[in-house]
């Protein structure tokens, strides 16, 4: 009954995703680059204003990281071009539901929420208007919770290939490199008693040495793009628009501080009731079952891993020039979703019937938020 159940929960989430997605967005440059790679160029033919693209060299470039489009380079070499930006976009949201279900299943306390994990990651976040978007923008965090979810899969057991999948990760969204903390904790969990810290090491440099092969490779392209291997195209891009302010600084605390905590949609006296902001609303605003966070189960020695890993990443954005805007909900929390979710998930797996009520509440409140705002925001 359980095998039918979840495949049902997968079908009708498959359905329900693919219904709200759209065949095009015109906000596609990492697809359109994919095309041109297969063709063996690395820029594109021309200068697409509605895109963000600079020149350099008389070559027309796009300003996001390379590894955006090189993921793309398989779907599109697999179907011709005919699965466009936001269908391998919502693959691979659901890919990363499917994902988190696994890892959530293995992790101490939480395995019976693991389909909960998944229904929440799918519907119960904005993740839900990135499928019914496709742009750019939530295109790069679809990769990046796809691969870092994939990484913490098989970081244990296989950790050259957890190493690759989370240098993809961290090349799609950078400041995903953050997360290598809960890899290390992991690996000194996992170690022999008595050699603990030589086998973290040891299992460390396995995740190293798979992580090579895909930073080479954005390093040759941006060597080869714009003569630096360690020049991104963000950078270049914001030169030639004469962006000189700071990238981090103190100054930017208080100016992202509401986006990342407390602001919420306005209410309006009248239909449609709410108003989503485009600079962005708080996590716990879109998605109440994240207030778990602060009732985490720390006995949990994965949950310190993953807080680890995820609260200097929230620092990281705390302190960054730009908080993502426009958007819906917090666009820059996405990337911490793969760790974040599990930790909320801990404090509703304790013993009780009061907590798996206010799992439900909260779960169910964050699915009537997401699908609302879908409404009122891509469809009304």
């Amino acid at each position: 009954m359980k095998v039918v159940a979840g495949l049902l929960l997968a079908a009708a989430l498959s359905a329900a995703l693919l219904w709200i997605t759209p065949p095009e967005n015109a906000y596609n440059a990492p697809f359109l680059l994919a095309q041109q790679l297969l063709e063996g160029r690395t820029y594109l033919p021309s200068f697409l204003p509605w895109l963000e693209m600079f020149r350099h060299d008389g070559r027309d470039y796009i300003c996001y990281p390379p590894m955006v489009s090189f993921v793309l380079v398989p779907f599109v070499w697999a179907t011709q071009g005919g699965l466009t930006q936001p269908y391998i976009n919502t693959a691979l949201i659901l890919g990363s539901a499917f994902l988190l279900y696994l890892l959530v299943r293995r992790l101490p306390g939480v395995e019976k929420l693991a389909w909960v994990a998944a229904l929440a990651y799918a519907i119960g976040t904005p993740m839900l208007y990135s499928a019914a978007s496709g742009d750019v923008w939530l295109l790069m965090h679809s990769e990046g919770n796809f691969f870092l979810l994939l990484a913490l899969l098989l970081a244990i057991r296989h950790p050259v290939v957890a190493g690759f999948c989370f240098m993809v990760a961290a090349q799609s969204r950078y400041a995903i490199s953050i997360a290598s903390i809960a890899f290390g904790l992991a690996f000194l969990d996992a170690a022999p008693r008595g050699a603990r810290l030589r086998g973290a090491i040891r299992t460390g440099l396995w995740f190293t040495l798979g992580a090579l092969p895909p930073l080479l490779a954005v390093l040759w392209f941006q060597w080869a793009t714009l003569g630096d291997p360690f020049f991104p195209p963000y950078e270049a891009a914001w030169r030639e628009y004469g962006l000189r302010v700071p990238r981090f600084g103190t100054q930017y605390f208080w100016g992202n501080l509401p986006v990342y905590t407390y602001q919420m949609p306005r209410l309006l006296p009248e239909f449609p009731w709410l108003r989503f902001y485009g600079g962005g609303q708080s996590i716990f605003a879109m998605s109440p079952f994240f207030l778990g966070i602060f009732l985490a189960d720390v006995r949990r020695t994965w949950v310190l891993a993953f807080l680890a890993g995820s609260l200097p990443m929230v620092g990281f954005y705390l302190l960054y020039f730009w908080s993502g805007s426009a958007q819906y909900g917090a666009r820059y929390m996405q990337d911490l979703y793969p760790l974040l979710i599990p930790v909320a998930l801990s404090a509703f797996a304790r013993p009780g019937r009061g907590w798996r009520v206010a799992l439900w509440l909260l779960l169910g409140l964050s699915i009537a938020i997401n699908v609302y705002g879908l409404f009122v925001t891509r469809f009304l």
